[in-house]
């Protein structure tokens, strides 16, 4: 019998010990605040190089006008992982971010090759100061 308690006990033992390992290992909010948010800013990196890209003479609107699409795509993927974030503020935080990033993106996309700099400085100025935001966020390049 007490062999058998005795295996009990260490059984009793083991899971106290996972179970503070688990814990102890649990994900870091701001960790996962951060890496949500570099997938943001990722995007929006590349969205600051199709402005760059537009203001030449003779820009490759149908492959920059892709890039944006694939941009929006990526950026609601992001918007996705933000949702799981366990950080209230953060979420709502990297949500709004988001929403204003594709909102950006589209006007972007519609303005692609019109053979004007016209918009250019204002959405430059947007994404910039969306990535500013995220650096508040402690999401630096």
């Amino acid at each position: 019998m007490t062999a058998l308690r005795r295996t009990r006990l260490c059984a009793a033992a083991a899971v106290v010990a996972v179970t503070t390992l688990v814990t102890a290992c649990s994900t870091d909010p701001q960790a996962d605040t951060v890496h949500a948010g570099r997938e943001i800013r990722g995007q929006l990196e590349l969205l600051r190089l199709v402005v760059t890209a537009d203001r030449d003479p003779v820009p490759p609107v149908p492959s920059l006008s892709i890039t944006v699409r694939d941009a929006v795509d990526e950026l609601a993927s992001a918007g996705q992982d933000v949702g799981k974030l366990t950080d209230d503020r953060a979420r709502a935080a990297l949500a709004s971010i988001t929403d204003r990033a594709v909102a950006v993106a589209h006007r972007l996309d519609d303005g692609l090759g019109d053979g004007t700099d016209a918009g250019l400085d204002e959405v430059d100025a947007e994404l910039q100061g969306l990535i500013g935001e995220l650096a508040r966020w402690g999401v630096t390049s």
